[in-house]
C-alpha cells in the first residue's frame, strides 16, 4: 500500500493564510488520508497554530547543509524593529535562507547591494523551495498569490514536475504583478468571473483558471455569523451604537504626499475617526492594522467608545461582523465587509488607492471618500441611516470545497 499524499501549502499571514486554512479543512474530507501541512510564514504561523494544524516555517530547515551559513547572514540581518508576533529565530532563518540565496546565485558583494536596493521585497528562493519539496516528498503544491516565498514555491513545484494549484484573492486588475509572472500553477482559482476575464485579457490559457470564489471569506456568511456580531456588541455594551470600522494599512515608503507615506495616511485617518467619534455619542470606532504591519502605527488613545483591535489577540471576524460601516484602503477587509453587507467607505485619497486602481466604490462593493470632509460626510450619513446599493458578489459559502475539489483533481491527474 503507498503512501498518504502529501500536500504542502504556502501562505503568508494575512488574508492569505486565511484562505488555506479552510481549504485544508475541506481537502480532508474530501481526501481522507492524505498528509496536508502548511509552511506558513511572517505572520500566518501563529495563526495556522491557533487553528489547530502544526505549521512549518523556515527555521525547521536547520539540517539542510547551508544552513549554518544561512542562519549567519540572517542574524546580520534581523533588526531590533522585526514584527513582535514573529519569533526571532524564524525572522533570522527566513532572512538568512533567501539573502544566501542571493550569495550564491551572484556572490555576497551583489547580494549586500541588491539588499541595501530592495531589502527583503526581492527574495524568490528558489533552490530553497526545490531543497523543501524534494525533502518532504511532496506530491501537490497550494499557495495564493503572494511574491516571493509562494511564488518561488510555485516555480520550484513546476521546475520539479510537482502538480500546483494557485488561490488568487481579489480582482488581478490590470497592472497586477501576478499578471505578469513568467510562471504560473496548474490551477488557477478566482473570486469571480471578473477576476477571471482579468486574466484571460493578460494571456493566462482560460482552461487553467477556475471560478470557486475566495475560501476565507465563506464563514462571512454562516448561520453564526450574526451572532459574533452581536455577541461583541453586547459585550463592548455598545448594543444600540453606530459603529465605524478602521481597517488600515502601510502606505509605500515613497508615497505622496509625503505625510501620508507609511504609517502617516493611518494614523491621520485614525485621528479623524476619533475626533469624529468623541463629538458623536451614538457612535463607536474599532482600530485595526493589517497583521503584519499594525506595530507601525500609533495606538490610539484610551475612551470608552474606541476599541484598539490587535491582531494575534483577537479575532478579525466577530469586530468586522459588529460593525455598520467599515471603512478601508486597498485591504481585502473591505471585499469582507460588502460580503457581509456592511456599508464600506474606501479612501480615495490614498495613495495605494490611485496607484493601483484596486477603488472598490468602481465594483459598487463600496462609496468613495476623495478627501477628509468627505470621508466625514459619508459617515454622518451612514449615523443617519443611509446605506448604498450593493451590486454584490456571489455568496454561496463553498469556496473551500470548491478549491478543494480542484486539489483533488490534481491528485487523480498524477496519479493517472
Amino acid at each position: 500500500m503507498g503512501r498518504s499524499t502529501r500536500i504542502l501549502f504556502v501562505s503568508y499571514g494575512g488574508g492569505h493564510v486565511e484562505m488555506c486554512l479552510p481549504v485544508m479543512h475541506a481537502l480532508r474530507q474530501q481526501m481522507p488520508g492524505c498528509d496536508a501541512r502548511i509552511l506558513a510564514l511572517t505572520t500566518g504561523f501563529d495563526v495556522a497554530l491557533r487553528a489547530g494544524e502544526m505549521p512549518l516555517g523556515f527555521r525547521d530547515f536547520s539540517g539542510f547543509p547551508d544552513a549554518g551559513r544561512a542562519f549567519r547572514y540572517g542574524a546580520q540581518l534581523v533588526s531590533g524593529d522585526e514584527h513582535p508576533g514573529v519569533a526571532r529565530e524564524e525572522s533570522i532563518a527566513y532572512l538568512g535562507f533567501n539573502f544566501l540565496e542571493w550569495v550564491e546565485n551572484e556572490g555576497e558583494e551583489a547580494a549586500w547591494l541588491r539588499w541595501a536596493k530592495n531589502g527583503r521585497h526581492g527574495f524568490l528562493p528558489l533552490n530553497f523551495f526545490r531543497a523543501v519539496l524534494q525533502s518532504l516528498e511532496i506530491d501537490i503544491v497550494v499557495t495564493t498569490n503572494s511574491p516571493r516565498s509562494e511564488q518561488a514555491a510555485i516555480e520550484a513545484a513546476v521546475s520539479l514536475g510537482i502538480p500546483c494549484l494557485s488561490m488568487l484573492d481579489l480582482f488581478a486588475l490590470p497592472g497586477d504583478p501576478f499578471l505578469k509572472r513568467s510562471v504560473h500553477a496548474d490551477r488557477l482559482t478566482v473570486l469571480a468571473e471578473a477576476t477571471r476575464e482579468n486574466m484571460v485579457a493578460a494571456g493566462i490559457a482560460p482552461a487553467r483558471i477556475f471560478v470557486t470564489g475566495n475560501p476565507a471569506f465563506d464563514n462571512l456568511i454562516t448561520s453564526d455569523a450574526k451572532t459574533q456580531g452581536d455577541l461583541w456588541r453586547a459585550a463592548k455594551g455598545w448594543d444600540k451604537k453606530n459603529i465605524i470600522f478602521w481597517a488600515g494599512h502601510l502606505e509605500m515608503p515613497q508615497a505622496l504626499p509625503a505625510g501620508f507615506a507609511g504609517s502617516g495616511l493611518g494614523n491621520q485617518v485614525q485621528q479623524l475617526l476619533v475626533d469624529w467619534v468623541e463629538s458623536h455619542p451614538d457612535a463607536c470606532l474599532a482600530v485595526r492594522y493589517h497583521p503584519n504591519e499594525w506595530h507601525a502605527f500609533v495606538k490610539p488613545p484610551v475612551h470608552p467608545r474606541v476599541h484598539w483591535s490587535q491582531p494575534g489577540v483577537e479575532p478579525l471576524l466577530p469586530v468586522l461582523l459588529a460593525s455598520d460601516q467599515v471603512v478601508v484602503q486597498i485591504t481585502t477587509v473591505g471585499v469582507q465587509a460588502h460580503i457581509a453587507g456592511k456599508r464600506v467607505i474606501n479612501i480615495g485619497f490614498s495613495p495605494y488607492v490611485r496607484i493601483s486602481g484596486l477603488d472598490y466604490s468602481l465594483f459598487g462593493m463600496s462609496e468613495r471618500a476623495d478627501n477628509p470632509a468627505m470621508l466625514i460626510q459619508l459617515l454622518e450619513q451612514g449615523l443617519a441611516g443611509d446605506s448604498m446599493d450593493k451590486l454584490g458578489l456571489e455568496r454561496n459559502g463553498h469556496a473551500a470545497q470548491a478549491v478543494a475539489s480542484h486539489v483533488c483533481a490534481l491528485a487523480a491527474e498524477r496519479l493517472a
